[in-house]
């Protein structure tokens, strides 16, 4: 080794001078430019943004064309939920590009650069702006790509989009502030695992925990409401991640070496400002809000906006009226098998909602008197419930068959008694025919029955809005439908239509129904009946 190459890592006791202003503000941009491209191509992140695509992919390939029905104002939130795998790469990301040099021992050579540590981190701060932006992208093309379906309803509120993006940068910011008080390289991923147990906490419905963490997540059996029908501090909430932000902004600083006055205060006020908010969030309903809710659920029909198809009236709120062409086909594919006169009936469907459905474990039930009194203020008498949950799933399938039996059942057996509750059973023939032509009105109810068919024991029960209100039809009933539907439509509806007296009436057997349809009778076809309210008609 030359004498030359031995001075050369001798200690230097020299501090190098301070750089002026603007040539240190124009390293720090470098650097922040640098680590800005280092932390897009970081595994970590590409990881995360290609499982994100392939979900989507996965998603929409398993759903097709066909099976997409968004809600947009509940789609704009479930887009956090995906955004948290970018998040949870950003975070790694920005914890090991601001640990490298700390991992490799190359801290001691910065004591020769004229970038305070301050500055270097700040440049690591900025470096958590690019995955915040590709999130940003990833969510306007994910509701684009909702908005797009010709079945798509309701609209996005801005404030849930801009919320994932903000979720994407405070994790990054949280992986540079966790660097500056730990190197290890295995704090980033136990960050990220802390950031999933926020959100768990939050699906749960922990105490305390739901808006505590990045996303506040709703339950996944709820139905769609309104969107003036909504509760959730979205803004609220908004603003206590970017606060929470601030304050790891700061933080980090500090602790790199910013601890003027500007510094503390600003963390003591948005460290401050979080707190406040945050307990602002836990806000328990505002008054006007229950009043609507009340409203809405009582006297729908002074909210709603109708139009006559052919031969049937839909009724529903101003951001599902879309909706009523996927409840046409529906209503089209039942009239479509039934006697002219049936077919030429009025009808109604009117979209409902219910906040009853499930209070501290109890069923509630629906306020049917109240109903009748608005369809016939509203010259809609008998009108059929529909509720604002629709989809090809087991949830919104159940939803889909649910109401093409209301309306069979409507169909079959007339309005029946205003404000009453409908038969809690169907029985015999008279289940036979409600079921199949409920069923067989479009492929997806169908579908919807042999899904529910298998998830069941000795029929189907299927709820009206969750509520107590309900219609069973026993196993033999459901078995003579499944094989009714494995035959030609048009052959069982021209069968149909012949037996109608026979096949419409309740005390007609379930076996003489099936040998009016053409397929054979369970073996137990009537003993289905009983222990149930059947066996007493």
């Amino acid at each position: 080794m030359s004498e030359h190459d031995t001075l050369a890592l001798e200690p230097n006791p020299v501090h190098p001078a301070p750089a002026p202003p603007h040539h240190a503000s124009r390293a720090q941009w470098a650097m922040a430019r640098f680590e800005c491209a280092q932390v897009l191509r970081h595994p970590a992140f590409l990881a995360a943004v290609f499982l994100y695509a392939a979900l989507w992919v996965y998603e929409a390939w398993s759903e097709g064309l066909s099976g997409r029905y968004p809600v947009l104002q509940d789609e704009d939130r479930y887009s956090q939920l995906s955004l948290l795998l970018p998040a949870a790469g950003a975070l790694i990301a920005t914890n090991l590009a601001a640990t490298r040099m700390y991992r490799h021992g190359a801290e001691p050579l910065f004591a020769v650069l004229t970038l305070p540590q301050w500055r270097r981190t700040l440049a690591h701060l900025v470096a958590a702006l690019p995955p915040a932006a590709v999130a940003a992208v990833l969510t306007a093309a994910r509701i684009a790509y909702d908005a797009s379906a010709p079945t798509a309803v309701g609209s996005p509120s801005p404030v849930e989009l801009i919320t994932g993006p903000v979720v994407v940068l405070l994790a990054g910011c949280a992986g540079v502030t966790l660097a500056r008080f730990t190197p290890s390289a295995a704090a980033g991923p136990f960050a990220a695992l802390f950031l999933g147990a926020l959100v768990l906490g939050s699906a749960l419905d922990v105490r305390g925990m739901k808006w505590l963490g990045p996303v506040g997540v709703e339950s996944e059996f709820a139905a769609p409401l309104p969107t003036d029908l909504m509760h959730r501090p979205v803004l609220a909430h908004l603003v206590y991640l970017a606060a929470v932000t601030g304050v790891l902004v700061l933080l980090a600083l500090a602790r790199a070496g910013a601890r003027g006055l500007p510094a503390r205060a600003g963390l003591v006020v948005l460290a401050a400002t979080a707190v406040v908010v945050g307990v602002v969030q836990y806000r328990p309903l505002p008054d006007e809000l229950v009043a609507r809710r009340t409203d809405a659920e009582q006297h729908p029909g002074d909210e709603q906006r109708c139009r006559v198809a052919e031969r049937v009236t839909f009724c529903a709120f101003p951001e599902f009226t879309g909706r009523a062409k996927d409840w046409q086909q529906i209503t089209d594919g039942i009239l479509d098998q039934v006697p002219a006169g049936k077919a030429a009936e009025p009808y109604a469907v009117r979209q409902r909602v219910f906040f009853g459905g499930d209070r501290d474990g109890i069923t509630g039930m629906p306020p049917l008197r109240a109903w009748a009194q608005d369809d016939a203020r509203h010259r809609t008498p008998g009108a059929v419930t529909v509720g604002t949950g629709w989809g090809t799933d087991d949830i919104g399938g159940g939803e889909m068959l649910s109401f093409a039996v209301r309306f069979a059942d409507r169909v079959v057996t007339g309005p029946g008694k205003e404000g009453e509750p409908v038969a809690d059973m169907l029985c015999r023939a008279e289940a036979v025919t409600v079921l199949w032509l409920a069923a067989q009105a479009t492929p997806e109810t169908a579908d919807a029955l042999r899904s529910l068919n298998r998830r069941s024991v000795g029929g189907i029960t299927l709820t009206t809005l969750d509520s107590s209100e309900a219609v069973s039809v026993n196993g033999p009933e459901v078995q003579v439908v499944l094989d009714l539907l494995d035959k030609p439509t048009n052959e069982v509806g021209d069968r149909l239509q012949a037996s109608w007296p026979d096949l419409s009436d309740g005390r007609t057997s379930t076996a003489e129904a099936a040998r009016l349809l053409g397929v054979p009778a369970p073996a137990d076809a009537e003993q289905g009946s009983e222990g149930t309210s059947c066996a007493a008609r």
